[in-house]
């Protein structure tokens, strides 16, 4: 699924607010995020203290099981019911916030694997019955995404299909963790930022390799080439999800293809604001 709008600004305008991390500095939909080192250290994910509805979800964390509630490998589920097993009761004073802090670390643990590793790191979710879902086979299936974008796309295929081994000098590489609200959940993903700024068409791609809840993985990629007098911006993005599943699974297609179609436009609204005069966006 993507868009396009045209702007009138210079392309290298344009590659410079790609590459300053604007795009997520912007998000109205992050209410926190942080950028990590590479490689990670050992603490857990810095963050805010937790407001009551991260309280609510300390306690689910304490009782995850195998299933679509939480993104969680079979060793994290592990670790939380360890913390279970030792604690009389979640209301206990500072208690959420272990519980917070121990899945920050788990969370820590990912990005690490991730850093090292790349896509082959991954641990699997544990589903219901015995399943898993598999984010790195779903990671790669989005990779195809990137021959659309030029010249650049057979390198940032590489780069994306064996990170950390393959990785251009001209690219610019962050590490993130970000928090959202999802569905009145608090929820925290971890994301991969490649930047390919030119000289040439510019590329952004985000790569969402875990999130907490309500879909799997991520793969958001905002470019931009000379036009005319000015600069064509488009963004592409494939989101996965376990749970379209099922009764009703049409219907939630569609609202979920509508959600990403609005959350695109105002993604390239909002970096017209940042540049220039407004005009109204086109499919592609």
């Amino acid at each position: 699924m993507g868009l396009a709008i045209f702007l009138q600004a210079p392309l290298g305008r344009v590659a410079e607010y790609l590459t300053s991390g604007q795009l997520i500095a912007r998000d109205n939909s992050i209410s926190e995020f942080g950028i990590m080192a590479e490689p990670t250290g050992t603490d857990p994910l810095p963050g805010s203290p937790l407001v009551k509805g991260e309280r609510d979800e300390a306690g689910n964390l304490l009782d995850a099981s195998p299933g679509t509630r939480f993104n969680l490998s079979a060793a994290e589920i592990a670790t939380l019911r360890a913390l279970r097993d030792a604690t009389a009761s979640v209301s206990q004073p500072g208690m959420a916030e272990k519980v917070w802090d121990t899945y920050r670390g788990l969370l820590r643990q990912r990005l690490q694997a991730y850093q090292q590793g790349g896509l082959g790191a991954l641990a699997p979710y544990t589903r219901s019955g015995g399943g898993i879902t598999d984010p790195a086979a779903e990671l790669r299936a989005a990779i195809a995404d990137v021959d659309r974008v030029g010249r650049d796309g057979p390198e940032l295929r590489d780069t994306l299909l064996r990170f950390p081994a393959a990785s251009s000098p001209r690219q610019l590489h962050r590490f993130y963790w970000l928090k959202r609200r999802v569905q009145r959940r608090p929820d925290l993903s971890l994301l991969h930022q490649i930047v390919a700024p030119g000289p040439g068409p510019a590329v952004h791609i985000e790569r969402y390799f875990y999130v907490g809840h309500s879909y799997n993985t991520g793969q958001v990629i905002t470019g931009a080439f000379a036009y005319l007098d000015g600069t064509v911006v488009f963004s592409t993005s494939r989101f996965s999800t376990d749970e379209v599943l099922g009764v009703g699974n049409q219907l939630k297609r569609s609202i979920g293809r509508g959600q990403l179609r609005d959350e695109m436009r105002k993604r390239l609204e909002g970096i017209r604001a940042s540049l220039t005069r407004p005009t109204s966006p086109e499919s592609p």
